[in-house]
């Protein structure tokens, strides 16, 4: 068990001085942060010595945040390619591995690189959302394998004297079994996997605000998480948290309990919204990728590309911190997908179904399904294959490549899917 934060302790993570610091001052204070860790991460990360290198940048050039476009932006895929040529952590760490607290392992596979500052950030986001507090019960519904959701969340709640249980995903009757028997204060998971135990208790005949003891939820993953959020707190009487926070970074924004957007964790990294084609950093509310450099002494990521489109606001909030707010995620891009909380990287699909010669042509439609992701795959095939054994096969194949199954499979004639197909279509927010 980690060591738990005094009230002191907590006070100190709730910086009242740095949050509501004037703007001019913020970023006098971020650019020599910044100064300090491009020196860092070249003197002590191979990968990103050569980045300088190969842009023809001098580390002590960069002196501003503006002065990051003369770097490109490393992708989620580039990241997976120089793992490959560099493994395990393609030349990026700063430490020798086994002074790692958790190496996650995320789909393409890419090897991710946890220090004790990643879970610091995440205690420092709940504890300026307010919420959950020393004391609560907290049932932690995500996956505890490989990826970081789970135990991530587990490790932060433990620090702030939460009482944990380890849920994980599935078993709906059983969770809500749980949260009735323990009183459970609050439920982390997935919003759409929240609300599926929240509608399995009424199937259940419970009333969840009086039969439940729930006072709190948060989750990310999903995009419709502002949607979900009225249902939450207008019919269940829930306060709602969100963060933004990404397998390869850790938790860099977070909500300060307004809905007003995520703001920026200006202790943690740099965050640039950048047009995805140029590099360069977009006007405030509009689109833009999300691209962040750590301020870690772990693994010094400097413009990595979360592949999430988002926009962001520069105007102080009504909470009145004045950190940059992220306003909107809208999409992704690259050539990977978010679904049901998970990625899968294109080439994850294509090894997937290069093991299966019977579907000569495929296609995944995702469509909303109320509050969940549903994945119909649209397969190929040549008349009088065994459709019930090929769908088995297929879902135990895309199981253990990319950790999903099919909602649905169908089968339409061969020859419907033209030749240049999308592999993907999304029709969640058509």
């Amino acid at each position: 068990m980690r060591r738990r934060l005094n009230p002191a302790q907590l006070l100190a993570l709730h910086n009242q001085p740095k949050e509501k610091m004037p703007p001019p001052q913020r970023e006098e204070w971020l650019n020599q942060r910044l100064a300090r860790q491009v020196r860092f991460a070249c003197s002590h990360a191979p990968a990103v010595k050569k980045k300088f290198d190969d842009a023809g940048v001098s580390p002590r050039s960069i002196r501003t945040i503006k002065d990051l476009e003369g770097l490109p932006v490393t992708t989620k895929d580039q990241l997976v390619r120089l793992q490959q040529a560099d493994p395990p952590f393609g030349g990026l760490l700063a430490i020798p591995p086994n002074s790692l607290g958790r190496i996650y392992v995320s789909p393409g596979p890419i090897y991710d690189a946890w220090g004790p500052e990643r879970i610091k950030a995440a205690v420092r986001g709940f504890v300026r959302m307010g919420v959950p507090r020393a004391g609560d019960i907290v049932l932690v519904s995500t996956a505890y394998h490989m990826v970081p959701a789970g135990l991530f969340l587990t490790d932060a709640l433990d620090v702030l004297g939460c009482t944990v249980v380890p849920a994980g995903i599935g078993q709906t009757e059983l969770q809500v079994k749980i949260l009735h028997d323990l009183q459970a204060t609050a439920i982390f998971s997935f919003p759409s996997f929240t609300m599926t135990i929240l509608k399995k208790a009424e199937e259940m005949g419970y009333d969840v605000r009086r039969d439940l003891n729930l006072k709190f939820t948060t989750g990310g993953g999903e995009r419709h998480i502002q949607v979900l959020r009225k249902v939450f707190e207008e019919q269940y009487g829930l306060l709602v948290g969100d963060g933004y926070a990404t397998a390869d970074v850790g938790s860099v924004a977070y909500d300060c309990g307004l809905g007003q957007g995520y703001h920026y964790d200006d202790e943690e990294c740099i965050i640039e919204i950048v047009d995805p084609q140029t590099g360069k950093q977009v006007a405030p509310l509009e689109e833009g990728e999300v691209v962040v450099t750590l301020f870690s002494r772990v693994y010094p990521l400097v413009r990595f590309g979360t592949g999430d489109l988002a926009s962001y606001t520069d105007e102080v909030c009504p909470c009145g911190r004045t950190s940059h707010r992220i306003t909107k995620i809208l999409g992704m891009i690259g050539e990977h997908i978010r679904v049901k909380g998970m990625f899968v990287h294109m080439k994850e699909l294509e090894e997937a179904f290069s093991k299966l010669p019977e579907v000569l042509k495929y296609q995944l439609v995702l469509k909303l399904d109320g509050h969940k992701d549903q994945i119909t795959l649209n397969a190929e095939t040549e008349p009088g294959v065994d459709r019930d054994a090929l769908s088995q096969v297929i879902n135990q194949r895309c199981q253990e490549v990319f950790k999903l199954r099919m909602d649905a499979i169908e089968f339409p004639p061969k020859g419907t899917l033209p030749q240049d197909h999308k592999k993907v279509v999304d029709q969640r927010w058509a």
